[in-house]
């Protein structure tokens, strides 16, 4: 099984229920998963909230674990540069050469809601 089809199910298991998105511990979206598609380099999550439907798309991770109701996206610069310390100092200095996208060298979270009456 490929990394999209291992990532495809573990989302696959979190569709029709009311989820949370967290990038450094703060919330991102939520509402309920009606649709999850990869494109391109991006993961594009249909979200309803009170009958309105939204997407939303975060780039595709370097790395994630599933766990009991929830997935971890890795996006460090430690995953992307797969333990070679040169080239991970080298990623590390051109992100100081301007502002770095939100999910550099973060994690990202989406989980299930508990205790939500649908």
């Amino acid at each position: 099984m490929t990394t999209a089809e291992k990532m495809e199910s573990a989302v696959n298991r979190l569709l029709q229920q009311k989820i949370i998105f967290t990038l450094n511990n703060k919330v991102m979206k939520s509402g309920k998963l009606i649709l999850f598609c990869i494109k391109d380099f991006y993961l594009v999550f249909t979200l309803q909230n009170q009958n309105i439907k939204k997407h939303f798309e975060i780039p595709y991770p370097y790395g994630f674990v599933e766990g009991h109701n929830r997935i971890q996206f890795d996006y460090s610069v430690h995953k992307f540069c797969q333990r070679n310390t040169h080239i991970e100092t080298r990623a590390k200095l051109l992100s100081t050469a301007k502002k770095p996208n939100k999910f550099f060298n973060t994690y990202a979270e989406i989980s299930v809601m508990e205790n939500v009456d649908s």
